[in-house]
């Protein structure tokens, strides 16, 4: 017996002075469709790490990271939690930290933008200090030149390097308004999309780039994919507007796993924010995702022509739906970009137990360097 504890003493010893691994050179900060002319893309979103980390969510990143491979990831928001104690700047950059290194360390770049509960830490630490906290690891691909720090977007070019082939726009859709619902994006945010999609139709010899928009907050045009029944219908949820029920209108699903199983919680459905109609105007949005509500997964088409959807939630620090996690992969053709296919991933699907007895003691070891801050972290100021 004890010299089976001193065996395991050993191994933990052992994990604890292993290198954590070194952050990978940025060789190369433009993003590229790869030689055999494919790109792959990751929606991560409602990871709501408090001031304790989850492991378990962690883990959930490591196994999808190494078994997907994404080309880039994008974090939609509500990284963050406004928990109770008060967290402190430490444990939130902490917090940031844990989520992202996992990316550094494989190489992969990362976009963001942030959610409601990422908003409700502004009195601590500000959209502008966090986005340091992102930036400061060398994989960040956010470029800032929107109207405020988490609206901006980012051109994904074709295997020669040079022709535009893809669009990443990621709008901050900010936090609650006066009257209590979601605000959604503003009127500058909407002209800057504009702008932005009229200069790389011009560079593009008047021909719209394939655009995607990632935000935590959907429009309240997501509504046009649901369908009003009585109450008590089964399936139906009760908007969080109203006392109207409704249910996913079949017809217009085009997702391969739709479930809606709490009220929509779109922006203001009392105001016209105009970025809807903006998208119909450019005609360059093949696609706009969202966040928020964690046991809403589905994918849907309006009678616009517009595809919306929604992603699930991805952390364990939160409510989801039930004991299920969700994230979604994007995989794009340089031949038919506009033509990419969706895929839901599920952590009972995704993780089985010899994924969790392989991370075992690299976990361990992270949790000790964790408890003991043996990692520095980055900078805010």
């Amino acid at each position: 017996m004890k010299k089976y504890l001193s065996v395991c003493l050993a191994l933990v010893l052992l994990c604890c002075t292993l290198s954590v691994g070194t952050y990978a050179a940025d060789a190369q900060t433009e993003l590229c469709f790869k030689q055999d002319g494919t790109f792959r893309i990751m929606q991560i979103n409602d990871f709501q790490d408090t001031e304790k980390t989850n492991w378990k969510s962690l883990d959930f990143l490591d196994i999808v990271l190494d078994r997907y491979q994404p080309d880039l990831v994008v974090f939609v928001g509500d990284q963050l939690k406004n928990s109770y104690p008060k967290p402190t700047v430490d444990k939130l950059v902490r917090s940031l930290t844990h989520q992202l290194k996992p990316l550094q360390d494989r190489g992969i770049p990362f976009l963001y933008t942030f959610g409601n509960h990422d908003h409700d830490l502004d009195y601590m630490l500000t959209s502008e200090e966090q986005a340091k906290v992102y930036d400061s690891f060398s994989m960040s691909r956010a470029t800032h030149n929107g109207p405020d720090v988490g609206t901006y977007n980012r051109v994904i070019y074709g295997s020669d390097g040079v022709t535009p082939r893809l669009n990443i726009y990621m709008m901050d859709t900010h936090n609650w308004n006066d009257e209590a619902l979601m605000s959604g994006v503003n009127e500058a945010q909407v002209q800057w999309y504009k702008q932005t999609g009229n200069a790389l139709k011009e560079a593009c010899s008047g021909k719209a780039v394939p655009s995607l928009v990632f935000q935590h907050i959907p429009v309240k045009e997501v509504y046009k994919l649901l369908k009003e029944v009585p109450a008590g219908t089964e399936g139906c949820v009760e908007t969080p507007f109203s006392d109207k029920h409704y249910v996913l209108d079949e017809s217009k699903m085009i997702g391969d796993y739709n479930i809606m199983h709490e009220g929509v919680y779109s922006e203001n459905i009392n105001k016209t924010t105009g970025q809807y109609e903006a998208w119909l105007e450019q005609g360059d949005i093949i696609g706009a995702y969202f966040a928020h509500d964690h046991a809403n997964t589905f994918v849907g088409k309006t009678e616009d022509g517009v595809v919306l959807g929604y992603n699930g939630g991805f952390g364990f620090a939160s409510y989801g739906d039930g004991a299920e996690r969700y994230l979604r992969i994007y995989d794009f053709k340089e031949s038919d970009v506009a033509g990419y296919k969706r895929t839901t991933l599920h952590y009972s699907q995704e993780v089985h137990f010899f994924d969790l007895v392989r991370l075992f003691f690299p976990r361990v070891r992270d949790v000790l360097r964790d408890v003991f801050r043996l990692d520095p972290l980055p900078s805010v100021k």
